[in-house]
């Protein structure tokens, strides 16, 4: 079960009415629970959505301006490899090193997480991807991609 809670004045709320039943349950999970009884439990802080949006638009910024990353998936690949966001393997053919994507889903990377792999990546993308662009004019453009999509 999950739910995305909000604290509010009165305590912890759910943030939608299935949010607040699933704490609800939770709630009444734990008031019931005999001495013994194991429970596990995760959490995390839900990632701001205008900061994906961000993530979005660098990609799309990627897309738009290279011919190798040229769609936003490979964006993504190219980003995460460049940032070190990945695992080593071995190649079960030929037994050579490579290099395989970590997630950055929801579940994967908490906020704060995030905050910190977003910066590596928009330096990453300045410095490896498009080293032609300054900074001052991805930023005006990845404001100018946000905003396209109404955000």
């Amino acid at each position: 079960m999950r739910a995305v809670l909000i604290r509010t004045a009165a305590g912890l709320r759910g943030a939608t009415p299935a949010d607040q039943e699933a704490w609800g349950k939770f709630r009444r999970r734990l008031e019931t629970m005999k001495p013994g009884r194991w429970l596990r439990f995760e959490w995390s802080s839900p990632r701001n959505g205008k900061h994906h949006r961000k993530l979005m638009a660098l990609l799309q910024l990627v897309a738009e301006n290279s011919e190798t990353y040229d769609t936003v998936e490979k964006a993504l690949i190219a980003v995460k490899l460049v940032t070190g966001h990945f695992d080593l393997m071995a190649d079960p053919k030929t037994g050579e090193i490579i290099q395989i994507p970590r997630s950055i889903s929801y579940e994967a990377m908490g906020q704060e997480d995030f905050d910190r792999w977003y910066s590596q990546a928009v330096d990453g993308v300045l410095q490896h991807i498009l080293p032609t662009m300054d900074a001052a004019k991805a930023d005006q453009l990845l404001d100018m991609i946000v905003e396209g999509w109404g955000g």
